[in-house]
């Protein structure tokens, strides 16, 4: 174990880690497969990110919904100069033209896109809420809107609306500029595949039940013009009940469809989401996963992490700390969320498993990892539970809220505590019982502000007595995951302080009473807890661009760095003996492939 830096001078080594979540990636030389590799130390968010390829091959973006990165490929690194010009902030890019760089940027406080000028990045009239891919020559711009089901096709000054029976999420342009291909989700989570004849706006389906993404979709096109490539789940149409199941095969391949017989081919299929297919110059560029998640175990002194299950996550002990409760299921691109459930091993001394993994809470939808009441007779837990197969994340009938029941009654006895639930965080219960802390946004007020509530529960029952927000200290406007104290009194919670900084309060219960311990680093919900005796705590942070376990006195200091693993450990949770740290191992590769067509 090396000797850390106090932790607020290490701050200043962080900051190029901080903008992009990871200062780790790979060059692969020309023959490989793999071109390029960033390691992101997060833990969901990186799921959809993918790699755009520039027409000139030199440059690719990289990101998604939490942020892009403009990387030079020539020189195997990011740009982050080149990338922001003179724009305030850039929050998205797409490449146009002859590498050109398309921005959604912020000038002067106005959002919007930028294409490239003379004199640096203009305004164009493209709506900032637009996903645009450009004509080949850059000279038209076809589009689809997150909140308007559609397509625009025409250029930024003036394009026409086509109604194309749903959302559209992947655009492409055939190589003479004169048909564009549209992927479009619909209502039942099967996709459609659409041609749009540019001169007279004339569509046409030309695939249906096709078993796609609904969203940061894309379609290759070979350079002839008689091939189109997909990222699909399968051949056919979705099985419902198998977007639920937790081990399906339904991780996303790479098939070609031929415009003359409409006939699909796998062409890409290893295991691991293999998505957002393009084609530039000779040569089919794909992004590729590689998510690996496990429950590992370190000892509360510090040492090596070691593995106690694979594919799991979100660990949480029962009372005796004889078992280990877990969330399993792979962050599946084509059933994103839906295929989540809990389980649970039994544990020996060593933190060895002594029996094989038993669903405890499943059913269809989203469940999180369970947290066992103090005397075992209630479990807790995050659900999204929807009374039969949705197709989507948000899917008509899901829920989102915080549920109850005996550890071994079945789903149908669960009680729902919560019915303004939206984005809810792990549960964490009062040393008597009869309390449970989490973090949920506000259902109707504004996402990605979540706030700690209070449960309260008659013990006997289960019955919900009350839900009541915990007031959060001036300034602070959003937490992240909240643990109880076993001493009663406390609640550790963690604040998300900025983009890549969070920081430790300490809460009295009634929230009269807070405590700010410490600012760190941070690039995901890395998650807090307490040694059994009340007078540590043991939270995540970035260190060396990884997510780190780390132990910090109640009563504030220096944190002590208890792990130097090689991959992200995230969500702490320390054994009822006090002996062991139970954490989530991320391992995250975001890989650009390429073939030659």
């Amino acid at each position: 174990m090396k000797t850390p830096q106090p932790l607020s001078l290490r701050v200043g080594l962080f900051i190029a880690c901080l903008a992009t979540t990871s200062c780790t990636f790979e060059r692969y030389s020309d023959d490989d497969g793999v071109i390029y590799s960033l390691s992101p130390a997060t833990w969901f968010e990186d799921g959809w990110s993918y790699y755009e390829i520039s027409q000139d091959e030199k440059r690719a973006l990289f990101g998604a919904r939490f942020g892009f990165r403009l990387i030079d490929l020539e020189r195997d690194r990011e740009d982050p100069t080149a990338f922001a010009a003179d724009l305030d902030r850039v929050r998205a890019a797409t490449f146009y033209g002859e590498g050109r760089l398309a921005r959604l940027g912020v000038r002067e406080g106005s959002t919007g896109w930028f294409l490239e000028g003379p004199q640096g990045p203009v305004r164009s009239a493209l709506p900032s809420d637009a996903t645009p891919n450009w004509s080949p020559d850059g000279g038209m711009v076809a589009y689809y809107r997150a909140a308007e089901a559609g397509l625009f096709v025409g250029t930024p000054d003036e394009a026409d609306f086509l109604d194309v029976g749903g959302f559209v999420t992947g655009v492409a342009w055939a190589p003479p500029g004169d048909v564009v291909y549209a992927l479009v989700d619909h209502d039942d989570g099967v996709s459609s595949l659409v041609q749009v004849e540019v001169p007279g706006r004339e569509m046409t389906t030309i695939k249906e039940g096709l078993d796609a993404t609904n969203r940061y979709n894309s379609i290759g096109v070979s350079a002839d013009g008689a091939f189109l490539y997909l990222a699909l789940a399968g051949p056919g149409p979705p099985d419902p009940e198998a977007r639920h199941q937790p081990v399906a095969d339904r991780d996303m391949d790479i098939y070609e469809l031929s415009l003359e017989t409409g006939g699909l081919r796998p062409v890409v299929e290893t295991a691991g989401d293999d998505f957002y297919p393009i084609v530039v110059g000779d040569y089919l560029y794909w992004t590729h996963n590689d998510l690996d998640d496990a429950v590992a175990v370190v000892p509360i002194a510090g040492g090596e992490a070691r593995v106690v299950v694979e594919d799991a996550q979100i660990p949480y002990w029962n009372p005796a700390g004889s078992k280990i409760a877990f969330t399993y299921g792979a962050w599946r691109i084509a059933d994103w969320g839906l295929n989540l459930d809990a389980g649970v091993v039994d544990v020996d001394a060593e933190m060895r498993p002594t029996s094989e993994m038993t669903p405890i809470v499943a059913g269809y939808h989203e469940d999180f990892t369970p947290a066992w009441s103090p005397d075992g007779r209630w479990i807790a837990y995050h659900s999204h539970r929807s009374a039969g197969p949705t197709p989507f994340y948000a899917g008509e009938g899901s829920t989102d809220d915080l549920y109850l029941r005996h550890p071994s009654a079945p789903p149908g006895e669960e009680i729902r505590l919560t019915d303004f639930g939206w984005e809810v965080g792990m549960a964490d219960w009062s040393p008597d019982g009869r309390q449970l802390v989490f973090d949920s946004w506000d259902r109707g007020g504004p996402p990605g502000i979540s706030k700690p509530w209070i449960a309260t529960i008659d013990p006997a029952t289960g019955r919900p007595l009350s839900v009541e927000r915990l007031p959060l200290p001036e300034g602070v406007e959003s937490s992240l995951l909240a643990a109880w104290s076993p001493l009663g009194g406390e609640i550790a919670l963690v604040e998300r302080a900025g983009r890549s900084r969070h920081a430790l309060w300490i809460l009295s219960v009634d929230g009269t009473q807070a405590e700010k311990l410490l600012e760190f680093p941070s690039s995901t919900y890395g998650g807090v807890d307490w040694t059994p005796d009340g007078q540590q705590l043991v939270f995540s942070a970035l260190e060396e661009g990884r997510m780190q376990l780390f132990v910090l006195p109640r009563v504030g200091g220096e944190p002590r760095l208890l792990t130097d693993d090689s991959e992200s450990l995230i969500h702490p949770q320390v054994s009822p003996g006090g002996r062991w740290v139970a954490a989530t191992r991320a391992r995250r590769a975001k890989e650009l492939r390429r073939q030659l067509r």
